[in-house]
């Protein structure tokens, strides 16, 4: 097989004028090392911004390049030619050995659908290459790249692979036991309390607590504005909205897949987000932005770090990385695995505990429920509803259980929020 090596590098970038970080690959052949030139210009391009993300891309292409020389059409090709002979059928047959592989070792990962995003990022490669004139087979505009292993057809010429025979674990099963795995990380109240107040810097704060709320991701929070415009013209601070209704419709647009959906927002969540944010931070802020950027704060902007610079979903995972450090010396328990993602799971298990009570631990809550689920796929923004429900309901068992079958209100209940919530509920425990 191949030998592939990743190696992180630093240096000045004439074309941008400053210095950059990103990870390349190198490869030993015949004595030589030789640089893998198509995919290091991609990971120059596509991942200097971030160097867990450069090496994460840089693994990929690594293991698919390792893969491709193991095939018998690839045996008398040059390296340097692989990206020139591989079509969509490669890209399927990557996925279908991982699959095969995992099976045949019994473990958990990777999932389904790790496999398939990381097929999408190997897209993602054959896309740059053909846009910057460079030939290959793989057409980027057919689906015939992904592996579609909830086949019938699919599933048994994989169980006929790998060979596994006495009691096997099939793939869904694994994915199953992987999404178990995963539902044992939610996060506690505690370790939310801990982390909200180790961040430096209040944006931040102010945005997991409304990510706690909402169930919005990252890069929702980044467009969430201080003014609203067309279909968000209601979205104000707290204080200048009309309070005739205890929640309100936000239409996020632009989200993960370009795809647009109404969620509702606690108003309790909006006057606490008034109250420890835009009160105290914003308008300074907002001057520190105009002296950077030599114009006016548009109002479409709200969160700004304390340079006055709007805050992206990078910055939020660093900041977070960093407020973790600080939280860990608080709360000697508080896990390594937390992460401001985890908030957005958070919303969804408290909505179902909330919906189902005690039936959450009965069969009951296995059927999927018509208005329960539409209530998820707008919140969350999944399409695969089904997959959405299941996920979290195993979530929610798992908390069900770890507090001895005790229900908590939901998180969105209309007269508190999210900070409220928290507060009470350590009252409570403490009391």
């Amino acid at each position: 097989m191949l030998d592939i090596s990743r190696i992180p590098v630093t240096y000045y970038s004439q074309e941008l004028g400053c210095d950059v970080s990103h990870y390349v690959l190198v490869t030993n052949l015949k004595g030589r090392r030789i640089l893998l030139s198509h995919a290091n210009i991609f990971l120059y391009k596509n991942t200097r911004s971030s160097i867990k993300t450069s090496s994460r891309y840089a693994n990929i292409i690594s293991m698919f390049y390792r893969f491709l020389s193991t095939q018998e059409k690839y045996k008398d090709i040059d390296l340097a030619d692989y990206h020139a002979i591989a079509d969509n059928r490669d890209i399927r047959r990557w996925q279908m050995e991982r699959q095969t592989k995992r099976v045949l070792n019994q473990k958990v990962s990777p999932t389904s659908k790790t496999i398939y995003d990381e097929a999408k990022i190997l897209q993602m490669f054959f896309r740059f290459l053909i846009e910057n004139g460079c030939v290959t087979c793989v057409d980027i505009k057919l689906t015939t790249w992904i592996a579609n292993f909830k086949n019938r057809r699919m599933l048994n010429y994989l169980r006929q692979r790998d060979k596994v025979r006495i009691n096997p674990n099939d793939i869904n099963v694994l994915d199953k036991y992987a999404r178990q795995k995963q539902t044992q990380g939610l996060i506690t109240n505690k370790e939310i309390k801990a982390l909200i107040e180790s961040f430096p810097d209040p944006v931040y704060a102010a945005l997991f607590k409304l990510s706690l709320g909402t169930a919005m991701r990252p890069i929702d929070l980044e467009s969430f504005p201080y003014l609203g415009k067309s279909i968000n013209k209601h979205i104000m601070p707290y204080s200048e909205m009309e309070h005739s209704s205890k929640t309100v419709d936000y239409t996020v647009e632009g989200s993960k897949g370009n795809k647009t959906r109404v969620i509702k927002i606690n108003l309790q969540d909006l006057r606490a987000l008034e109250k420890h944010y835009i009160t105290p931070f914003y308008q300074s802020r907002a001057l520190l932005y105009k002296e950077k950027y030599g114009k006016e704060l548009p109002p479409s902007i709200l969160f700004l770090n304390s340079e006055g610079v709007p805050v992206t979903p990078e910055m939020i995972s660093a900041r977070t990385n960093y407020a973790k450090l600080i939280a860990k010396k608080k709360l000697p328990e508080f896990r390594d695995k937390v992460k401001f993602y985890d908030a957005r799971h958070w919303w969804p298990t408290q909505y179902l505990i909330n919906y189902f009570n005690d039936e959450i631990l009965t069969s009951a809550a296995d059927v999927l429920v018509a208005a329960c689920a539409e209530v998820l796929r707008n919140q969350m923004g999944h399409e695969d509803l089904e997959t959405t429900y299941k996920f979290y309901i195993d979530m929610a068992r798992v908390v069900m259980l770890s507090n001895a079958g005790i229900v908590h209100e939901l998180v969105t209940s209309p007269d508190e929020s999210v900070e409220d919530f928290i507060e009470r509920l350590e009252k409570e425990s403490d009391g």
